[in-house]
């Protein structure tokens, strides 16, 4: 079996494939990264990724980057885990179509809320930001209640990665202290993913992670 490394941020996207990791029971050496400290961006994290950010899996040391790809990688390379529909192309498609929503469509629109600056510097130009990231967060975070509707996870009975990417968007809403009141749908899907048991260790080792980059300050 191949060496995994997993880069991650504390409270990053890059809770996705940890989450994934954990649920597949594979062993793999964490590595977090302070973001707020700029680690992402050092020398020797942009020789392994140029796009100085997480999530980076080294797959016997080679870099593999971007969420989808690594859940299609951990997906197909731990088939027993169940991350995603394998086998029947059209059901792979579709869960890697709502998978890519997730990260083309979902997170670039919350994700303004962490830096409105690096949209538009003009001055006073950051609650106009916001406010069109809640707009369309609103709209996004709509979507995602339809499609838990009448469902257990995202796409079923069957826990997929997709629940992870939705339940960080969640931890993010929360974080940021948007209403998220009308989602009654996803407010019990987070619920239930705060209980599995690969995302209290996952989340558990991200807590521990954050208190030891702040302490070596």
């Amino acid at each position: 079996m191949a060496k995994l490394t997993l880069y991650f941020g504390p409270g990053a996207c890059s809770l996705v494939p940890h989450i994934a990791l954990e649920e597949a029971g594979v062993a793999f050496e964490p590595k977090p990264l302070a973001l707020r400290k700029g680690q992402q961006r050092s020398p020797e994290y942009l020789a392994l990724n140029p796009e100085g950010k997480v999530p980076l899996l080294l797959v016997d040391g080679r870099p593999l980057t971007e969420n989808v790809a690594i859940a299609v990688y951990l997906a197909k390379s731990f088939p027993a885990a169940k991350l995603l529909p394998m086998g029947d192309p059209e059901a792979e498609a579709q869960a890697i179509s709502l998978l890519s929503w997730c990260a083309s469509g979902v997170h670039t629109r919350i994700g303004p809320f962490f830096g409105p600056q690096r949209l538009c510097d003009l001055p006073d130009s950051a609650d106009n930001v916001k406010k069109l990231a809640g707009e369309d967060t609103a709209k996004n975070f709509a979507l995602i209640e339809k499609q838990l509707s009448g469902k257990q996870w995202a796409l079923g009975d069957q826990w997929s990665i997709i629940d992870a990417y939705f339940f960080v968007f969640w931890r993010w809403a929360n974080f940021l202290k948007i209403d998220v009141s009308a989602y009654s749908n996803y407010a019990k899907h987070a619920a239930k993913m705060a209980e599995r048991p690969s995302v209290k260790r996952a989340l558990a080792r991200e807590t521990e992670a954050s208190a030891a980059l702040e302490k070596a300050a």
